[in-house]
């Protein structure tokens, strides 16, 4: 018999993490564990789905349960969330959100791919309202489409201008919307230098594009998102994209230590303080070769990597881990 090896969390560092241990065991049993509806799905072409530029939603999904049991002899159980993990039985607890039954499951060696969510501050007033989105998968874009090709629905503040408020902004304005983005910061894309940031805010505004920035928001009403300076931009949709943080409720109830960072502290082959509990993606704390200091860095390239390199040192292949450069630290 193989390893008992189960996985919290699919898509990039899950899912990869997966098939590097079934490329390695033969035997091993392995189960992915997503409390999401998709397994494995392209995140960075979410936002091109509102311009159409990807013309279906299921064309954002790479891999169904079906067929991760097909092509790898993976079990996938989407719609069940890890509830607690009981590291001295080595077992976790999950419920199925569907027909809300909680079971137990045992393993030999658990993966940890929980992710990040999007940041909702408290300090703007109306950011929980139904038409404020965010943008994490596949169902979120899917509401956030249907919302804004509603009638009546023109006007859409993207709060953020980072990488996928930019993206969002971009695709919305693609799809015959006006579309206004407001960013906290002096300039978009930070922390690119200055100069180069004025090219793509003037590529915004050569697009029809409207741009506050130096301005946080301070409030989100029915028909307006009001800023800092009093500002008023009007509004039938939010998209909030002000950054992520990590998902380590999980890791932290299993008494799991974290990072200064406050991501999961891992060592350079993934383990984190539990020596049969690896961790990989953007729930966790990575070493940033040019600072010289610990990092988050939730992108989907460096998680392919890491769940590769936990699943060989799970095995006992050791690899040379020497830190991470990020585009935007």
């Amino acid at each position: 018999m193989g390893k008992r090896v189960l996985v919290v969390g699919g898509v990039a560092g899950g899912a990869s993490a997966a098939a590097r241990i079934r490329r390695i065991d033969a035997d091993a049993s392995i189960t992915i564990f997503e409390r999401g509806e998709h397994v494995s799905f392209s995140n960075c072409s979410l936002p091109y789905y509102l311009s159409r530029t990807v013309a279906d939603k299921d064309y954002l999904v790479m891999m169904t349960p079906e067929g991760f049991k097909a092509s790898y002899d993976i079990e996938v159980r989407v719609n069940s969330e890890v509830q607690s993990i009981d590291r001295r039985a080595r077992k976790i607890l999950v419920k199925d959100s569907r027909s809300g039954r909680e079971y137990e499951e045992a393993y030999d060696e658990l993966v940890l791919s929980p992710g990040a969510y999007p940041i909702r501050p408290k300090s703007i007033e109306g950011v929980n309202l139904p038409y404020v989105f965010t943008v994490r998968n596949v169902s979120d874009i899917a509401r956030l489409d249907q919302y804004v090709s509603g009638e009546g629905i023109r006007n859409v503040v993207v709060i953020g201008g980072g990488f996928i408020g930019l993206e969002v902004a971009e695709n919305l304005k693609e799809a015959g919307k006006n579309v206004a983005v407001a960013e906290a910061a002096p300039q978009v894309m930070a922390p690119f230098d200055y100069d180069m940031s004025q090219i793509l805010q003037k590529e915004l505004y050569d697009n029809g594009i409207e741009l506050a920035v130096g301005d946080g928001v301070k409030a989100v009403a029915m028909d307006k998102v009001t800023l800092n300076s009093g500002r008023e931009l009007p509004c039938d949709a939010v998209v909030l994209s002000i950054g992520v943080l990590p998902e380590t409720e999980l890791a932290r109830q299993a008494g799991l230590e974290l990072g200064e960072t406050g991501a999961i502290k891992v060592s350079a082959d993934y383990r984190t303080s539990d020596p049969h509990i690896y961790a990989v993606g953007d729930a966790i704390e990575v070493y940033h070769k040019l600072t010289g200091r610990p990092s988050k860095l939730p992108l989907a390239g460096p998680a392919l990597r890491q769940a590769r390199a936990a699943a060989d040192a799970m095995y006992g292949m050791q690899g040379r881990n020497r830190g991470v450069i990020a585009p935007a630290p």
